[in-house]
């Protein structure tokens, strides 16, 4: 550190600030021993990680090319003060941007219903209506069903096979197979 406070010293242009080399020795001494505390004070004021990750570049970037000073006393309150200017930027920003989704003027704002925007993971009225009919249409078809077609059909969904279900009825292979079929003939019929 002593050397980064020596330079400091000694390179000074007549602008009376560090020269480009003095600031990012200045800058690469800063952050390898101060890069956790600095990127802890982008998360403190950054809404999520992107932002602090955003902040903090943002804050090296302007402490590359603005940096009063190479004395690292001074610098690291100076780096912190400028990342969580930058983070609160951000923030700012983005508190702004949640705060009226999708809208580019006041005047739409007005004319745009805001319940709308909010995502849903269930499905609309459209989708609802849809299933409701197919519902309904299949508890008719299921109530023209003879109730041995309806046995056979509820022993096929729940994974019987043709032979199980016979054994298990104590029909025959033709029996099991007319009582699907018709059930299938009939759902034809429903769906055309």
């Amino acid at each position: 550190m002593r050397g980064v406070e020596a330079a400091s010293q000694e390179v000074r242009i007549a602008g009376g600030g560090p020269d480009q080399a003095a600031r990012k020795r200045a800058a690469v001494e800063l952050i390898r021993n101060h890069d956790r505390p600095l990127r802890w004070t982008a998360r403190r004021y950054s809404i999520c990680p992107e932002d602090a990750e955003d902040a903090y570049q943002r804050g090296v970037e302007i402490l590359l090319s603005k940096a009063p000073t190479t004395d690292l006393r001074q610098l690291l309150p100076w780096t912190r003060t400028v990342i969580k200017h930058e983070a609160l930027a951000i923030r700012k920003n983005r508190e702004r941007t949640l705060a009226r989704p999708g809208q580019e003027h006041e005047r739409e704002s007005d004319l745009e219903d805001w319940v709308q925007l909010i995502a849903s993971e269930s499905d609309g009225p459209d989708e609802i209506t849809v299933r409701r009919e197919k519902v309904a249409r299949s508890r008719e078809a299921l109530a023209q069903l003879k109730p041995a077609e309806l046995k056979a059909l509820t022993q096929l969904a729940e994974g019987f096979s043709y032979q199980e279900i016979g054994e298990i009825n104590q029909w025959s292979r033709t029996k099991v197979n007319r009582c699907l079929v018709s059930m299938r003939s009939l759902n034809f019929r429903n769906e055309g």
